[in-house]
């Protein structure tokens, strides 16, 4: 049976085929972010998993290429370190490369995942 999932992260509800159990920790598949169910009715009720924000910020992006068959080239460190920076300062990770930080920049930001890297072949 496919469950509906409601992602705080990236805003948008997501379809879980397991068995979904108070406390589980879940991969939103549109975004990466791991969240944790806190409840099952009257809705699935999940948030944000809460971790160190560079173990979120990594495993976030790990989930989010291998969910979408991506691979990072040699900026990639750069990029979590801009992600880490933007999140000390203005309280989540957004898009380093962006300099507006509203929710549509929080990585992975929402052209990403309406598949600009697909038509374009690179990220913003």
């Amino acid at each position: 049976m496919k469950h509906k999932i409601y992602c705080e992260v990236c805003q948008v509800p997501f379809l879980y085929r397991e068995e979904p159990e108070v406390g589980k920790v879940v991969v939103c598949t549109v975004c990466g972010a791991e969240l944790k169910i806190q409840a099952l009715e009257p809705d699935i009720k999940a948030v944000r998993f809460q971790q160190d924000p560079e173990r979120e910020i990594r495993n976030r992006v790990e989930n989010f290429a291998r969910l979408r068959g991506y691979v990072f080239n040699e900026d990639k460190e750069l990029v979590i370190e801009g992600m880490l920076d933007k999140n000390k300062l203005y309280g989540d990770f957004y898009c380093p490369c962006r300099f507006e930080n509203i929710p549509e920049h929080v990585c992975p930001c929402l052209p990403t995942r309406q598949n600009e890297v697909r038509k374009l072949g690179h990220c913003y």
